[in-house]
């Protein structure tokens, strides 16, 4: 079922929350006479990406400290300059990211917000392309409709020919279901349009009930879905020339601004910088991806989609402003204090003794330090363990290691017991030597 909202833990909880959101703004705009979702879905944009803002804020932070910093780096660079062997590289790998954890510089910030971003897209996604799932509201216009489309006896096998006839998408597979319920019908009549809607009227003319019931509410569910110029946002834009196209355009706009405004990072380390600046070029056909992706969608989260990028070029330039004119001095001596302390209570809490986090652990595991010194103990205790496993062996035919019989035991070729008691003999004759 799709009118009984997504399921799975993540994005079904996650769904509801937002859809709780969605249904509290709409319901706000309704009692002023908004009928419209637009609307709604604009103030719920601004009010997620607001609620991200304590991620943006940290991720800015962390990319001005570091450029504020930069002589510190480039004299790393400098000390290291022209060395490309192994454990230069790993030296200056080292001091790089002392560096950063001294002042709290998290180079991954960025990643974890735009991690953060996927589940809420795609649980809005699922918000968006079922509105009358999640705002009663809207679905109590179309059960009117679904009502009298359940008294007719062969509703099922009408509804999938309408379906067939019609080309709709992101409904439900009515083949699929032994029975049709009212939340079928509605995920099927939230997909159809004003013209659509005329349709089901003429498909059920047998029962004038059908007729009367989409008659009295047409006007009221188009109005719910419609946004400036007539563009219905249960539709998806489509490449036709409509006026539904400004969504997908201005979402890729927004979000090629988004991208041009958003200081780049430096890690005070060529190498990194460059990987850094290879990505950034990658990341670059996200505004070409806003556009294919806005176009396919149902335009109400095209809305979503481009309006969440010109609140993100807001901020953006907003704390570029901020940080153009602070203190940078002050802001980076703040940020020393606040990483010793927690660098402390991190301690206190393992017993005075500093536990490296999950991230530190990942960037030495990537850039390979401790790898040499490693493979060094992995050797060594190896040769002890197999030491300690030849002096200790005994065979299963145990003699004393003179004796005549140990002597005129053969074993046979290639045997375990014939390997083992070469060895033996072998680190025998080498310990009387």
């Amino acid at each position: 079922m799709i009118l009984t909202q997504s399921s799975g833990f993540l994005l079904g909880n996650l769904s509801k929350l937002l859809g709780w959101i969605m249904e509290g703004i709409y319901n706000l705009f309704n009692n002023m006479g908004v009928i419209t979702i637009a609307l709604s879905i604009i103030v719920f944009t601004v009010i997620v990406r607001l609620l991200m803002f304590p991620l943006s804020i940290k991720t800015t932070r962390s990319t001005k400290i570091q450029q504020f910093l930069q002589p510190e780096f480039q004299k790393i660079n400098k000390k290291y300059k022209g060395k490309k062997d192994q454990a230069s590289l790993l030296a200056k790998q080292k001091e790089t990211s002392a560096l950063q954890k001294k002042y709290g510089i998290k180079m991954s910030t960025g990643c974890i917000t735009a991690l953060i971003q996927l589940p809420i897209f795609l649980s809005l996604y699922n918000v968006i392309q079922n509105i009358p799932a999640y705002v009663p509201r809207i679905k109590a216009l179309y059960e009117p409709i679904a009502s009298a489309i359940m008294k007719v006896s062969d509703a099922k096998e009408t509804l999938t020919t309408f379906i067939t006839d019609n080309a709709l998408t992101r409904v439900p597979d009515l083949s699929k279901i032994e029975t049709l319920t009212d939340n079928y019908v509605i995920d099927v009549l939230a997909k159809c349009s004003g013209d659509a809607l005329d349709k089901i009227g003429t498909v059920f003319s047998s029962n004038a009930e059908v007729a009367a019931a989409v008659a009295a509410n047409k006007e009221k569910i188009v109005a719910s879905n419609e946004f400036i110029l007539g563009i219905n946002l249960s539709e998806s834009p489509g490449w036709a020339w409509t006026w539904a196209l400004i969504i997908p355009i201005s979402a890729f706009l927004f979000q090629f601004l988004s991208m041009k405004v958003t200081p780049q990072q430096s890690s005070g380390d060529p190498q990194q910088d460059a990987q850094m600046k290879s990505m950034r070029r990658f990341m670059m056909i996200m505004p070409i991806m806003s556009f294919f992706v806005t176009i396919t969608v149902p335009a109400g989260l095209g809305l979503y989609w481009a309006v969440s990028a010109l609140v993100s070029v807001l901020i953006t330039l907003s704390q570029n402003f901020y940080y153009s004119h602070a203190d940078m001095e002050a802001i980076t001596e703040k940020a020393r204090l606040k990483a010793e302390a927690k660098a402390e209570r991190r301690k206190a809490r393992n017993g005075g003794v500093e536990k490296k986090g999950f991230m530190e652990r990942m960037q030495e595991a990537a850039t390979g330090q401790n790898t040499t010194e490693q493979k060094s103990q992995d050797s060594e205790g190896m040769r002890q363990f197999g030491s300690a496993r030849l002096k200790s062996y005994t065979s299963s035919t145990a003699y004393d290691n003179d004796s005549e019989e140990k002597k005129n035991v053969k074993y046979k070729a290639g045997s375990i017991a014939s390997k083992a008691n070469a060895l033996r003999d072998y680190y025998e004759k080498n310990n009387k030597e």
